[in-house]
């Protein structure tokens, strides 16, 4: 009964858009069952972020840095998404998706989608999306193996001070939670 046949339906979805490839392709089935893709609005909250924003901005205004920006003069890029925060009152939610399905598969892809995308033909939802999609399908796939090799997880301990708890000692959050806070 939330759709009308007058004025605008849309859907926002909140990362993170399933917990596992499978998940996510259910998930996008179920909504294009009753939204058009230009109904559909997969946000992350963390593009809103002031930093983030002004990456378009600093990449392709200036005339220097976009003659540059590619890979005859940038070796590397490393992304560091570092907060000072714990849990906070997050841990039902954190406890579940953890730092891998929080950080990196949203926040930290959307990042990398911004610094290594071809500049698109215009600024609008469609092409940045088609710019950053190009960027996303040449991203090397790991397997298990290669997820061991290359990957660290942890959790974070407890801090000098008396107010900074482990993760473990977070309300809501179970002592032998053996959940990754933190991803490289």
């Amino acid at each position: 009964g939330l759709m009308s046949d007058t004025g605008y339906n849309r859907l926002m979805v909140e990362k993170p858009f399933g917990t596992s490839y499978k998940t996510a392709e259910e998930l996008q089935n179920q909504f294009e069952s009753g939204f058009s893709d230009d109904q559909i609005f997969r946000i992350d909250h963390y593009l809103g972020k002031e930093m983030v924003q002004n990456i378009p901005a600093v990449r392709f205004g200036n005339p220097i840095l976009d003659a540059t920006w590619n890979k005859n003069y940038i070796k590397n890029v490393q992304v560091t998404l570092a907060e000072q925060l714990g849990v906070e009152e997050r841990a039902g939610y954190y406890n579940t998706a953890g730092a891998l399905l929080d950080m990196i598969q949203n926040h930290a892809f959307q990042i990398v989608g911004w610094l290594a995308m071809e500049k698109p033909s215009s600024f609008s939802d469609t092409d940045i999306r088609a710019a950053k999609n190009t960027v996303f399908s040449k991203l090397k796939m790991y397997d298990e193996r290669e997820v061991v090799a290359n990957f660290v997880r942890g959790q974070y301990g407890r801090g000098r001070e008396v107010w900074q708890k482990s993760y473990t000692e977070e309300p809501n959050v179970p002592a032998d939670s053996k959940n990754d806070t933190y991803v490289a």
